[in-house]
């Protein structure tokens, strides 16, 4: 997958909080994780099935004659590589790990990133956070208070599916998904004339390959 946070994609999500908060009372944070915590299970369970596999060959081959050294190193070797092979390829990853394994780990992470952004500290309780996480293919949108009371979970989680379905599109075909929700975000919790910009209008970039954040409020 080409490199999903190019400069029309963080220009696209910019536009895209700004739309949503110029009609609405919500206060958008977008948080792009490119992998959470990676659950070794998975790689375990290959890089045993690839030792086992080896270590069977070198033992009970009847063309083949290994030296001892070669039957000792041959299988850690190829454990090794089982595991590597587990990393490298994010699909693969994704088969053996199981979905509500995926889920809970994402699901985690959000939450965090919801407090740890300060998205909860809206007077109105009107945060929501847009948590993307590229190598799980998952997107979850956690709303504050007011948030789940008028939208409802149901259909925060058909967001969040719905956006999840563009990261193989990239950034900027997202941020345009997501700008296309502002009608939905403004029937459900209407721009009132006091509403303030209790988050700042910025692009957060974190100097770190883990992630990127993106604050906005309507200008």
């Amino acid at each position: 997958m080409a490199r999903f946070m190019t400069e029309a994609a963080e220009r696209g999500f910019r536009e895209a909080i700004e739309a949503i908060e110029k009609v609405s009372a919500a206060e958008v944070v977008v948080a792009v994780r490119p992998r959470l915590r990676p659950w070794l299970v998975a790689h375990l369970a290959v890089a045993t099935l690839f030792l086992a596999a080896v270590l069977a060959f070198v033992l009970f081959s009847e063309d083949y004659e290994f030296e001892l050294w070669t039957i000792l190193l041959g299988p850690i070797l190829a454990g090794v590589a089982g595991g590597l092979a587990v990393e490298a390829i994010p699909p693969l990853e994704r088969v053996l790990v199981p979905k509500r394994v995926r889920d809970a780990i994402v699901r985690e992470a959000a939450r965090a990133e919801f407090y740890e952004l300060g998205v909860h500290g809206t007077k109105g309780r009107t945060g929501v956070l847009v948590f993307v996480a590229l190598r799980e293919r998952r997107v979850v949108l956690v709303g504050d208070l007011a948030v789940v009371k008028e939208l409802g979970e149901p259909k925060l989680h058909r967001f969040a599916s719905a956006l999840a379905r563009m990261i193989p599109s990239g950034g900027a075909a997202m941020a345009s998904a997501l700008a296309k929700l502002a009608d939905d975000f403004a029937k459900a919790l209407p721009r009132q004339a006091d509403d303030t910009n209790e988050l700042a209008d910025l692009v957060k970039h974190v100097r770190r390959p883990k992630q990127r954040r993106f604050r906005g409020s309507a200008v």
